[in-house]
């Protein structure tokens, strides 16, 4: 086969395929997406429908706007758009095309398995021919995007090895993040998170008129930044001192037993802390002399939580250190000691600058989670004490409380975004910090 008739091949498959089912795609919207029943008979909902707030139900009912139908719509005029000017830019438009096509069996997808929700009022709602055949014919469009993807050598096997965690990513982590639209509604039960009252700033105004906001912003920010700092200084101190070992044995023996405490469970945590402070045969409350009542005394759980989160961390932060101290060159260390450095100075002049790129970057990353925190750590380890709120409640236990115990999705749901902008912000500033400072270093 000559080139030409390649070409021609290749604009069939990612220019008139796509665009012949992207058309038919949008004919279904006169075929019937939903069924209800009303009066004892079974009436159909054509696609056209979802988009027009049509009413139903001898007109008692009218069907809102749902964003499913409206993304389907967007998808497949996109693929239309992709296809008409794949010639010029081929690969360009099937990654859009293919994206699109991805959006579209989402949304379809979401139509035909949930079209109750679509159509919240009526009875006895089902999806129909219109809505399974728009899905199939999405999926045919993903596919032949994926296929020409490979052909055009833009993705690659280990491209499509990586499909599966992205799709986990995204419908784990980013497809949530529309849910941030409850921060500003009245959760009605009755009426659904989509059809709830917009109340605006309302939910915030709540949370910052009380001192929770308040609480919750500086415990999450201080405990944070004692973990960052201890946990960096602890761990390079353990992992300077495990290099030094020279036996083997010993080593792999420390490593394995500072690691423990990593893998063990935050309640088992909680039971061992309780096991020292219990009121009636806790340890450390014997040798005081029962004293001292600590799950009613908060000024000492800063002091505790921090201990317990180092304790518990000490073990993958000196092993990461460990990793990067045995890959600097040993010919560093010896120059040192001809030099007449001591043991303190080839650790001070040699192995910390060495360490500056790993250091850094578990900075990054542990700032990247600053304004989050442990929620085992502060509600398991003090057993969701009540006299110990003012320096356990954080924004995660905070949001907890608010959902489950207070029944208050909004206001929950506002201090989740609250919690979002403000961690994302303190990213972004440190970020650009550093890139100031060090740009080599600077997560991006």
């Amino acid at each position: 086969m000559n080139n030409k008739n390649m070409s021609k091949l290749a604009s069939l498959k990612i220019k008139i395929i796509p665009l012949a089912l992207a058309v038919i795609t949008l004919i279904t919207l006169v075929m019937p997406y939903a069924t209800y029943k009303y009066r004892s008979h079974t009436y159909a909902v054509k696609g056209i429908g979802l988009l027009t707030k049509a009413t139903i139900c001898g007109g008692k009912i009218t069907i809102p706007v749902s964003p499913f139908p409206v993304v389907m719509v967007v998808a497949a005029v996109l693929i239309i758009l992709m296809a008409v000017f794949a010639v010029k830019k081929p690969a360009l438009s099937l990654e859009v095309l293919t994206i699109a096509s991805v959006a579209g069996v989402m949304s379809t997808f979401k139509m035909a398995t949930g079209m109750s929700k679509v159509i919240p009022d009526a009875k006895s709602v089902g999806s129909s021919t219109g809505a399974l055949v728009a899905l199939i014919l999405f999926i045919l469009i993903l596919i032949i995007g994926l296929w020409e993807l490979k052909e055009y050598k833009i993705l690659g096997a280990l491209d499509f090895m990586c499909i599966p965690g992205m799709l986990y990513l995204l419908i784990n982590n980013y497809i949530p993040m529309f849910g941030i639209y409850i921060a500003f509604k009245k959760v009605d039960y009755s009426k659904g998170l989509w059809n709830s009252d917009w109340v605006g700033m309302t939910n915030f105004k709540y949370l910052f008129a009380s001192s929770d906001a308040f609480i919750i912003t500086r415990n999450t920010l201080l405990y944070n930044v004692a973990f960052i700092v201890l946990g960096l200084l602890t761990g390079i101190i353990a992992g300077i001192c495990l290099a030094e070992l020279f036996s083997k044995v010993a080593q792999k023996f420390y490593q394995t037993t500072i690691l423990l405490p990593q893998l063990i469970s935050m309640v088992i945590v909680s039971y061992i802390v309780y096991g020292f402070l219990s009121n009636e045969s806790g340890l450390l409350t014997k040798a005081m002399g029962g004293t001292i009542n600590f799950y009613a005394t908060p000024k000492v759980w800063p002091f505790i939580l921090i201990l317990v989160y180092i304790w518990k961390q000490l073990g993958y932060n000196a092993i990461v250190f460990l990793s990067s101290i045995v890959g600097i060159d040993k010919s560093m260390y010896e120059a040192a000691r001809v030099d007449g450095a001591t043991k303190m100075q080839q650790i001070m002049r040699v192995t910390i600058p060495q360490l500056k790129p790993t250091i850094i970057t578990l900075f990054i990353l542990q700032v990247g989670r600053i304004f989050y925190s442990d929620f085992g750590l502060f509600y398991q380890v003090p057993l969701d004490a009540g006299a110990l709120y003012n320096v356990t409640n954080t924004v995660d236990t905070y949001v907890y409380r608010a959902l489950l115990v207070n029944n208050n999705i909004s206001t929950a749901s506002a201090a989740s975004t609250y919690q979002a902008i403000v961690g994302f912000a303190i990213v972004f500033a440190v970020n650009m910090i550093i890139r100031k400072v060090d740009r080599e270093n600077a997560m991006f």
